[in-house]
């Protein structure tokens, strides 16, 4: 499965990418420009895995580390949030 695909792939070939992801995989979605836009994960249903074997904080913090490097906002995403829940 590849890390990364144009949105406009993922759209055409969803339900093939879905199938092929396991839980807890993920794909990065690029926009037309190349950069990161979402991220695809997979909360299938499949193998179970034990909670301890998953290292939540490290994946979160990978995940954070990702959306950072693609922000081009002038407000923080914790601004924008903060914005929206008033």
């Amino acid at each position: 499965m590849p890390e990364a695909m144009p949105i406009k792939s993922a759209e055409c070939n969803l339900e093939k990418l879905l199938k092929g992801l396991s839980f807890g995989e993920s794909i990065t979605l690029t926009g037309p420009e190349g950069g990161p836009v979402a991220l695809l994960v997979s909360l299938k249903p499949g193998r179970i895995v034990p909670n301890s074997a998953i290292d939540w904080d490290a994946r979160m913090d990978e995940l954070a580390r990702k959306v950072s490097c693609a922000w081009k906002g002038k407000k923080s995403a914790v601004d924008i949030l903060s914005e929206m829940r008033r």
